[in-house]
C-alpha cells in the first residue's frame, strides 16, 4: 500500500517531490489542476484523486490521449467551480456530490 513516500506515486512524486514522470503538457495540466483543488480546500492528486490508479500507466506512456481528455475535463469542471463533483471521497470513493445529468 502507497505510503507518500517517493515513488509510491508518480502524482505525489510530481506535486510533493518534483519528479517530472508525465509528459509536459499533461504535467502542466494536473499541477494546475492540484491548485485549483487545494484552493477549495481538497488533496485532487491525492486522498480526493478522481483517476483511480490510471496515472501509474500515463507515467508508462500508456493512454495518453486517454489522460489528456479526462485531466481536461476535470480541469475545466474545476475552473467551473465544480469541484465537490470531481474529487472523491477518500471514504466512499465516489464524487462529494453527484452531478445532476
Amino acid at each position: 500500500m502507497p505510503s507518500g513516500r517517493i515513488h509510491d506515486n508518480p502524482l505525489t512524486d510530481l506535486v510533493v517531490y518534483g519528479p517530472h514522470p508525465f509528459p509536459p503538457d499533461i504535467e502542466a495540466t494536473l499541477l494546475r489542476i492540484d491548485a485549483l483543488g487545494r484552493s477549495s480546500g481538497y488533496w485532487p492528486l491525492g486522498e480526493n484523486c478522481p483517476f483511480e490508479g490510471r496515472e501509474f500507466r500515463w507515467e508508462e506512456g500508456l493512454d495518453l490521449d486517454v489522460a489528456r481528455r479526462e485531466i481536461g475535463r476535470v480541469l475545466e469542471m474545476l475552473e467551473a467551480g465544480r469541484s465537490d463533483e470531481v474529487v472523491h471521497d477518500p471514504l466512499t470513493g465516489r464524487p462529494f456530490r453527484i452531478p445532476a445529468n
